[in-house]
């Protein structure tokens, strides 16, 4: 029966200072990835708060400028109402006491 040998190889282990270092060094990296990381969280959850009121903003812009609308197309209504013959004439009839030409106007041309 053979006997296995095995050969430790042995690392040189490293001093206690810069193993010191570099725990510092990773709990320093570690440290500012989650520094990294929550200011990242908070900006973005700034930017969905802003962009929720700026919706909110457009929403209410948007039912205010309709119902803008509604009343302008109000207005130009009444305002051809007002414009009709049938009543400047009969103001003219009423207000004005003017009588309607009773034969159709002409036209003289050169």
């Amino acid at each position: 029966m053979a006997v296995r040998q095995t050969h430790n190889v042995q690392e040189p282990k490293e001093s206690q200072t810069v193993s010191r270092a570099r725990k510092f060094l990773n709990r320093i990296s570690l440290m500012f990835v989650l520094i990294l990381a929550a200011g990242g969280t908070a900006i973005y959850i700034n930017n969905v708060m802003r962009v929720n009121k700026m919706l909110n903003e457009v929403r209410a812009l948007e039912k205010t400028r309709d119902s803008l609308i509604s009343v302008n197309q109000q207005l130009k209504s009444k305002v051809l109402d007002m414009q009709s013959a049938p009543r400047i004439t009969d103001l003219a009839k009423q207000r004005l006491g003017m009588i309607p030409n009773p034969k159709a106007p002409t036209s003289v041309t050169p």
